[in-house]
């Protein structure tokens, strides 16, 4: 390589972080080949902490994905970039924060480093592996989320596997990481005006700590082992492209080795670390196989309306849920899923919008919350509104006494219907997911359902909201 070819990869290599990662890989990783994701993956991270953005990034990649090399190389660079600036590094553990930290002195040591950084050293009054400072002042401090780090400040908070995936099976160590986030870590900026908080690492649960930081509107790069779309991102000089099917590694990953260790995976530990999807789907009390696929919907029946409804509009919380489902015989057909956080009026908006569609004979709505005020609302109207009351039984309690009805497969699913997958990953992840508000429409529909068919009391006539003749009305025994 001619001088000045050198010189000019050197000060690329100082600019960009994706250039400097590279260099670092070929020289630490023998016979290392440039993947294009990991690329894409420090262009993220170098635009976040150079402010090219708004400073917060979620990145989320399978295991084994050199993701934990590029977090070492970006607390180098940064330093290298920025040596009087502090950058605190975050673990679900002591000890591996103790490993990435060592690794990174080990880099920032190396002859290579210091031609792309020549005026960097690090401090001989403190060069404590996980506590060490540079001659400018600034420096890295590493820990796990239950080291307090009291008095001590950040200009970079870099977060790798806030949970192992054993932990994130206690909601007490999942709830633990977000307080102290919220409490501890991200309190510590320095100066706001280049405060920069990455977390990267892979999905262990639905309400793990990238899912609630995605909540609080956090940039999110999501790269899935197995493309579930042709998949094209253009992020400053770096182009990633991948067909649907195609895996992020294949020099890595060979046929024989996805067959034998991927594969192989349950498959809710596939979707939430691989796939970066954490559904934890089937690792509940149903399955997907409960819920047959429909592909048409029968002549006949009645449609009714499932309502559970909420009444905030932030991330993070409840939804409002209206399960459509048109009931023929001993089979419920849902055919249509409405699933979105509204305020009461854009609430009440959709409602007439879905009556005007639907036409129901029946409106199933939960009394509390907004669901109050609905109910109220739509009867005025001349619906047929049935008051539910859950009583005092819990969630679990109330899917127990009807979950008879749905492992004997009495609910299909209209085949194609938006928002499928959403109702499936919830259904099959309860208890241990983070929503519930479909699971309650469910077990409200079905509730009803039993009590009806017991009481054999014979369907009411009903009020029109609107004018026009009703389609139902052909179906209906004549007196």
């Amino acid at each position: 390589m001619t001088e000045p070819s050198r010189n000019a990869l050197l000060a690329l290599c100082r600019t960009h972080l994706w250039a400097f990662n590279d260099r670092m890989l070929r020289l630490a990783v023998p016979g290392y080949e440039p993947f294009p994701y990991i690329d894409l993956m420090a262009q993220h991270i170098g635009d976040t902490v150079l402010r090219r953005t708004d400073g917060n990034l979620v990145i989320n990649l399978p295991p084994r994905h050199l993701k934990s090399f590029t977090a070492i190389a970006t607390i180098a660079w940064y330093l290298g970039r920025f040596p009087s600036r502090e950058v605190m590094l975050v673990t679900h553990s002591q000890s591996l924060s103790r490993d990435l930290a060592a690794k990174c002195v080990t880099m920032m040591r190396t002859k290579a480093y210091a031609e792309i950084f020549p005026g960097l050293q690090i401090s001989d009054e403190r060069q404590a592996t996980m506590d060490f400072r540079t001659k400018a002042g600034g420096g890295l401090l590493a820990g796990s989320f239950e080291t307090r780090m009291t008095g001590r400040g950040a200009d970079l908070l870099l977060i790798d596997d806030a949970l192992s995936a054993q932990e994130a099976e206690s909601q007490a160590s999942r709830e633990a990481v977000i307080n102290a986030f919220d409490s501890v870590f991200s309190t510590r900026g320095n100066n706001p005006a280049w405060k920069s908080v990455v977390s990267i690492g892979h999905r262990v649960h639905t309400g793990d700590l990238p899912g609630y930081l995605l909540t609080r509107d956090f940039e999110h790069l999501r790269l899935p082992f197995r493309a579930e779309e042709a998949e094209s991102i253009d992020r400053g000089e770096i182009k990633f492209r991948r067909e649907k099917g195609e895996v992020l590694q294949p020099s890595r990953y060979t046929p024989a080795i996805i067959a034998r260790e991927i594969d192989t995976l349950a498959p809710y530990v596939y979707a939430t670390q691989y796939q970066q999807r954490p559904t934890a789907r089937e690792s509940g009390v149903l399955k997907a196989m409960y819920f047959p696929m429909a592909a048409n919907l029968p002549r006949g029946g009645e449609t009714i309306f499932s309502w559970d409804c909420a009444s905030s509009t932030n991330p993070g919380s409840s939804y409002s849920v209206c399960l459509v489902f048109q009931k023929h015989g001993a089979v419920s057909y849902l055919k249509h899923i409405s699933r979105t956080r509204l305020d009461y009026l854009s609430l009440k908006a959709q409602a007439l919008a879905l009556i005007d569609r639907y036409q129901p004979t029946r409106h199933l709505i939960e009394m509390t919350s907004t669901g109050i005020s609905l109910a109220a609302e739509l009867r005025a109207k001349g619906a047929n509104v049935l008051e539910m009351n859950p009583g005092v039984l819990s969630k679990t309690q109330r899917l127990d006494a009807v979950i008879g009805k749905i492992t004997a497969q009495y609910v299909h699913v209209v085949g194609g219907i938006p928002g499928i997958d959403a109702f499936l990953d919830e259904l099959t992840a309860f208890p241990y997911g983070s929503n519930d508000d479909q699971v309650d429409a469910l077990s409200q529909y079905l509730q009803w359902l039993t009590g009806s068919e017991v009481s054999g009391v014979p369907d009411p006539v009903f009020r029109r909201l609107s004018p026009r003749p009703n389609r139902l009305d052909r179906y209906r025994p004549k007196t």
